[in-house]
C-alpha cells in the first residue's frame, strides 16, 4: 500500500510531578524537605529513513505519544527523563500544521526534525527551600508535553521522472530498465502510486528512476487521480516523456503532457529532459515521421524505442546516463 499524505495528533511526554517529601533519619527528627524534582517528558523527533517510500506503516496509527517522565523521589532524587520517540519518515517528507503552513521539508538522508517537546518536570518542595521557608509543603506537577496535529505529505525524490499517458510503456520500460517488479497491463491506471528503481550502470553509479503515474488531461485540477501524481515530478531533476507512437495521435497527447506540466507548474518545462517514442516495434510509420518532424526540443533528445521488445534502450541508457552527469 502506498499512503503519500495523512494526518497524526502528535504528544509530547509530560513532565514527572515534584513531590513532597521530608528528611526523616535517626537524630535527625527535623531534617527538613526532600521530596526531589520530577523528570522531563519525552519529545518526539521527526528522522529521515530512505528505506521507507511511504506513510504505510502509520495507516493504522492516528496518535503518537511521547514517554512521560517520573515523578521525583525523596532524597532529593529527581525522576527519570523521559526518553525520546524517534519517527521515522522517508526522504521528501512535508510537515504542514493545520493552517496548511509549511513547518518543514525533509531532503536530505538522516536529517532530523524537533517536532513536539517534552514538558518540564515538576519542582519537588526541596527546590522551594528558603532562608525564611525552611520547611516549604509545597511541590507542582510537571507540565504537559507539546500537542500538535500535523499534515505529513510526501514527494518523492528521485533523479529521473517518467511522465505518459496511461499505457504508454512506462511500466514496461522502468522494469526493463531497473529489473524492478511493477505491474503491468493495458488498462487506464495500471500503475496506482509512483514506483520506484535504480538504474546501475557498468562503472557501478547509478540513478533512481520514479515511474509517475498515468497523467490525463486536466490532472492539473485533480482530473482523476492528477494532484496526487502531479506532486511527485517537482521533486526528480530530469523528465522522461514516454509517448505511444501507435496511439491514435501521438503529438497531441506529448502536447497534453506539457501543457498539464505547465498548468500545474511552468518551472517543470525548464527542466531537462528526453524523449521515448515508444513501441516502435509495431512499425506505425506515418506517426513516427510526423512526430519526429514536430518534435519541438532537439532531435538528440528524442529515442525511437521499444521497451517490450528491449529495442533502442541502450542508446535510451547510455544518452540517460551521459545527460545525468551532464545535467546534475
Amino acid at each position: 500500500m502506498f499512503i503519500d499524505s495523512l494526518k497524526l495528533k502528535l504528544l509530547a511526554g509530560k513532565g514527572g510531578n515534584g513531590i513532597i517529601a521530608w528528611k526523616r533519619e535517626k537524630y535527625q527528627p527535623k531534617g527538613g524537605p526532600y521530596g526531589g524534582d520530577g523528570g522531563k517528558g519525552g519529545s518526539i523527533v521527526l528522522e529521515v529513513d530512505e528505506h521507507l517510500l511511504s506513510f504505510e506503516k502509520f495507516f493504522h496509527k492516528q496518535i503518537i505519544k511521547g514517554e512521560n517522565g517520573r515523578c521525583g523521589g525523596s532524597c532529593n532524587k529527581t525522576g527519570k527523563t523521559g526518553k525520546d520517540l524517534i519517527v521515522k519518515v522517508p526522504l521528501g517528507t512535508i510537515l504542514k500544521d493545520e493552517n496548511n503552513n509549511v513547518l518543514f521539508e525533509f531532503k536530505k538522508k538522516n536529517e532530523t526534525f524537533l517536532i513536539c517537546k517534552g514538558g518540564v518536570g515538576g519542582r519537588g518542595n526541596v527546590s522551594f527551600k528558603t532562608s525564611t521557608n525552611r520547611a516549604p509543603n509545597i511541590a507542582t506537577d510537571g507540565a504537559k508535553g507539546e500537542i500538535k496535529e500535523i499534515n505529513f505529505e510526501l514527494k518523492l525524490i528521485a533523479d529521473v521522472g517518467l511522465i505518459g499517458m496511461p499505457n504508454a510503456g512506462k511500466s514496461t520500460l522502468m522494469r526493463q530498465i531497473t529489473h524492478s517488479k511493477v505491474k503491468i497491463g493495458a488498462y487506464p491506471f495500471t500503475t496506482l502510486h509512483p514506483n520506484l528503481g535504480l538504474v546501475e550502470f557498468e562503472d557501478f553509479s547509478r540513478i533512481l528512476v520514479a515511474d509517475i503515474p498515468g497523467i490525463i488531461k486536466g490532472a492539473h485540477i485533480n482530473k482523476g487521480l492528477g494532484l496526487s501524481f502531479l506532486k511527485h515530478i517537482e521533486r526528480t531533476s530530469v523528465l522522461i516523456f514516454v509517448i505511444d507512437s501507435n496511439n491514435d495521435d501521438p503529438i497531441e497527447d506529448f502536447q497534453m503532457l506539457l501543457g498539464e506540466l505547465k498548468f500545474f507548474n511552468k518551472d517543470l518545462l525548464n527542466r531537462p529532459c528526453l524523449t521515448i517514442l515508444n513501441k516502435t516495434d509495431l512499425q506505425n510509420i506515418e506517426n513516427i515521421k510526423k512526430f519526429k518532424k514536430f518534435y519541438p526540443f532537439n532531435q538528440e533528445t528524442l529515442i525511437e524505442a521499444s521497451a517490450l521488445e528491449k529495442l533502442g534502450l541502450d542508446i535510451f541508457l547510455k544518452k540517460l546516463k551521459s545527460y545525468c552527469e551532464t545535467k546534475f
